[in-house]
């Protein structure tokens, strides 16, 4: 309970991920929920095969920028902590926008609730670009703006691979 209360305060920028413990074991836990959420979240739009093969792509992904990042900044052993926390925060982003997700699905596209639903799901999508750039700009330690230019550019390369997971062209 008090690790899924850390990766709230991670979401609410009050702590980084330097706050999450370096477990691999846990790792692989946060990043196995990471990967069903990713699921759940899929199967709003899609068949079980490829909202399976979309989380596997993006899970991967996650786990691949963040060491390349990591890498390149010479700070390889905050992967654990990092990948942890990109895992936490996402599976809590997940979680609190399948219902907004399946709504969107579920009003008619000009009824007057489509209006108040694309807006939840604006600022689920700019909070969690937030939450990933106040990530990267502790882990990496860079200044918000480049953070931000990770975050945009990591963001761009996910839409890319699990777009093409998706189409099964991957």
């Amino acid at each position: 309970m008090i690790l899924l209360q850390r990766f709230f305060q991670i979401c609410l920028f009050r702590a980084g991920p330097a706050d999450v413990p370096t477990s691999h074991s846990f790792l692989k836990i946060v990043c196995l929920i990471y990967f069903s959420v990713g699921v759940l979240v899929s199967r709003v739009d899609h068949n079980w095969p490829l909202s399976l093969a979309g989380s596997a792509a993006d899970t991967l992904l996650l786990l691949c920028v963040s060491w390349v990042l990591l890498y390149f900044r010479g700070m390889t052993s905050r992967f654990v902590q990092t990948a942890t926390a990109m895992a936490g925060t996402g599976s809590i982003m997940g979680v609190i926008g399948l219902p907004i997700f399946w709504l969107f699905r579920q009003v008619e596209p000009q009824g007057q609730l489509t209006s108040v639903v694309l807006l939840f799901v604006l600022i689920l999508i700019f909070w969690s670009l937030f939450v990933t750039a106040h990530i990267f700009r502790n882990a990496l330690e860079i200044r918000p703006g480049m953070a931000a230019i990770v975050t945009v550019l990591y963001t761009i390369v996910s839409l890319v691979v699990v777009g093409l997971a998706l189409s099964g062209a991957a």
